[in-house]
């Protein structure tokens, strides 16, 4: 996007009311699920022990409530880029926020008087076979998936629908004037925001589709209607849907990013031929990597084993060579104005980078075998999501309300983004150092051998929780004051 492109005014006031919510419903959600997690943590270093039985229900409600947190608080803060050059429905994304608050009370339901505790990737046929929990609260663990799906339907077909017609048109809002033109590049090529906003809402889309193929039989099941859904195709629905959305939630981020630090860097940042192909593959390339967290399924196809090792691979190409390398090409030498924004989006690169290269250990083979399950595969997506996503939802939400609200930043804001950084990195090493080491993941009871690494963390977390509750202070602070002028004047 061009720094000097249309900013946020009050055409667009609504919109931007709609992405304040997002980000703080999303982002509220995950400092709820992070909370979750510290006291994981307590129990694996021994230090506040639960019972079993509560563990893998907070374990299950953990993950379950953190990447759809981070997906809508994504989506909110993308939205609010693609609202300065497309027309969104405001309607259209409050509706997306109730389905989502309601497939998260159905979870929550589902969880707390439900006893349902099978885990966030609700692997058939536990949920309906579990030894606490009845098949009602699997079936409402299952509907509070559904609606989160439908929610996604609601939130990428607005976004689809806005920046298809501000463009002229799919091929246009895709690049493929750039992409199979290089030679003559149109002057009003779609910039990079618009570009991510087609590509995932197109990939939200068929997500969806493959949601659905996994829920409905197993709805029909429940019902009594069919005896029984073979295992193996609803592990690899449900892999590949909770992958995907994973995934998704890492490149709609990536959208924020493109749309938001020109404007501190001051130089735009272009659609080229590499970033235009980048984001086009994505379309294809999201949906490959799922299978590599089936390889020590000894029933699974060799050919989805195989396009699940050349899928991981093959996925580093858009977001490590050209975003990652893009973003530092943007930055070096541009005498970039350092803020607490500035300061997690970067930090948020480098997670996104440590952590799928820890993802791309796990996806070859013999590492795999030794490592899958293990803390090592908890390591890789707490890096790219709380070192990643996490950071660059947060970036945003501080740069929409400054911007806002017109406030300044404050030094001990830069601080706390700062130690914030610092906190989350720490955390993360003793995840992978515990994987490297072979402690298994998903345990509820931690060996005193293996206690010392979670102990060893507790001090990170402690430091990430404070600075996050600094910068949470300071958003709160100018949310009012940027919450009325979206009702007011050109800000």
């Amino acid at each position: 996007m061009d720094p000097n492109a249309p900013t946020l005014n009050a055409t667009n006031g609504p919109v931007l009311r709609a992405a304040i919510v997002y980000l703080v419903a999303g982002l509220g959600t995950v400092a709820v699920m992070g909370l979750l997690g510290v006291l994981m943590r307590l129990d694996h270093g021994g230090v506040l022990m639960v019972s079993p039985d509560w563990f893998y229900r907070i374990m299950t409600l953990h993950g379950a409530g953190m990447i759809p947190g981070l997906l809508f608080a994504s989506f909110g803060g993308l939205a609010a880029v693609v609202s300065t050059e497309a027309r969104l429905s405001s309607r259209a994304l409050w509706v997306g926020l109730v389905l989502y608050l309601t497939g998260m009370m159905l979870v929550v339901f589902a969880v707390v008087p439900g006893r349902f505790a099978a885990g966030w990737t609700v692997l058939d046929p536990l949920p309906y076979e579990g030894k606490t929990w009845t098949l009602s609260a699997g079936v409402v663990a299952y509907a509070g998936y559904l609606f989160t799906a439908l929610a996604i339907v609601v939130v990428c077909a607005s976004l689809l629908r806005a920046t298809t017609t501000a463009c002229g048109g799919a091929r246009r809002a895709l690049a493929w004037d750039v992409l199979f033109h290089p030679r003559r590049p149109s002057p009003d090529a779609a910039h990079p925001p618009v570009l991510i906003a087609t590509v995932v809402s197109i990939v939200g889309l068929l997500m969806v589709v493959v949601g659905l193929a996994y829920l409905v039989p197993l709805f029909l099941e429940a019902a009594g209607a069919v005896r029984h859904v073979d295992a193996l195709y609803s592990k690899n629905a449900v892999l590949l849907f909770g992958h995907t959305m994973a995934n998704l939630s890492v490149y709609v981020s990536a959208g924020v990013v493109y749309g938001t630090l020109p404007r501190y860097a001051h130089r735009p940042w272009k659609t080229t031929w590499p970033v235009a192909l980048a984001w086009n593959s994505i379309i294809l390339l999201i949906f490959f990597p799922w299978s590599h967290h089936l390889y020590e399924d000894f029933v699974q196809p060799l050919g989805l084993q195989i396009l699940g090792n050349l899928g991981s691979f093959a996925g580093g190409f858009p977001s490590f060579i050209v975003t990652i390398v893009g973003a530092l090409a943007l930055v070096y030498g541009a005498g970039l104005e350092w803020s607490p924004a500035t300061i997690l989006m970067l930090l948020g690169i480098w997670g996104w980078a440590f952590g799928g290269v820890g993802a791309l250990l796990d996806a070859i083979v013999p590492v795999n075998q030794v490592m899958h399950n293990t803390m090592w595969v908890p390591a890789h997506f707490h890096t790219y999501n709380m070192v990643g996503v996490a950071a660059f939802a947060w970036a945003y939400l501080y740069h929409l309300t400054s911007e806002l609200s017109g406030a300044r930043h404050r030094w001990m804001g830069r601080w706390a983004a700062w130690l914030y950084g610092i906190g989350a990195v720490g955390t993360v090493l003793f995840f992978f150092l515990e994987g490297a080491h072979s402690v298994p993941r998903r345990y509820a009871i931690h060996d005193a051998a293996w206690q010392g690494y979670a102990r060893a963390a507790i001090p990170f977390v402690a430091l990430m929780v404070v600075a996050l509750a600094w910068l949470g202070g300071e958003v709160l602070a100018r949310l009012g004051r940027a919450w009325r002028r979206t009702h007011v004047g050109p800000v």
